[in-house]
């Protein structure tokens, strides 16, 4: 009789859990993006602003030369400033690329935000080349105080077509404007 009972209860627990039954499949969560193929210039430009924002730094990364599909080398030219201050500019490479967006991103507290502008763009269009000059203002949202803040002044990037017909950064050179703190600055400090 005993027996009986705790049969009693075991089907009605298993018939009350319904753990037999298969549930829907979830998507995996996964942060929202504006990345989109690199097929002109211009994209390239916007998927470059997005990766910062947004904080990916996959796209960020995507945004720059690689050498499976264009024979070039991605060169960082820091502002001369900068480059006193912080030896590390020296020899940046891609590695210094990805870290950077990384360190930056773990500088942020939840919710933190990071904007850039890019301002007064002009472009001078080559066979297989177009070279970007413009000037930005980065805000970095960070209660770090030798982080936060905005960073100001110009860039010129020489960006390339690879064999994938996506467009890439080659060369970035970076320039100092008046007292402003710029793009130079905050790589280095990350850096360290």
């Amino acid at each position: 009789m005993k027996c009986a009972g705790y049969i009693s209860i075991l089907i009605i627990l298993l018939a009350a859990c319904d753990l037999v039954t298969t549930r829907e499949a979830e998507e995996p969560v996964k942060p929202s993006s504006n990345f989109i193929a690199a097929t002109s210039p211009e994209i390239l430009l916007r998927n470059f602003e997005f990766s910062i924002e947004e904080k990916i730094t996959e796209n960020y990364l995507a945004c720059f030369v690689d050498k499976n599909f264009l024979d070039k080398e991605y060169k960082f030219i820091p502002a001369g400033e900068a480059l006193a201050t912080n030896p590390a500019l020296n020899n940046w490479d891609l590695n210094s690329e990805r870290l950077f967006l990384e360190n930056l991103k773990a500088n942020l507290p939840e919710g933190k935000n990071i904007n850039l502008s890019l301002e007064n763009l002009n472009e001078s269009r080559f066979s297989d080349s177009v070279i970007y000059v413009f000037d930005y203002s980065l805000v970095v949202n960070s209660t770090n105080k030798a982080l936060g803040g905005e960073y100001k002044g110009s860039s010129q990037m020489s960006v390339y077509k690879d064999s994938r017909e996506q467009w890439v950064i080659v060369e970035w050179r970076d320039y100092k404007s008046e007292s402003s703190q710029c793009w130079s600055d905050l790589k280095g400090r990350i850096s360290n």
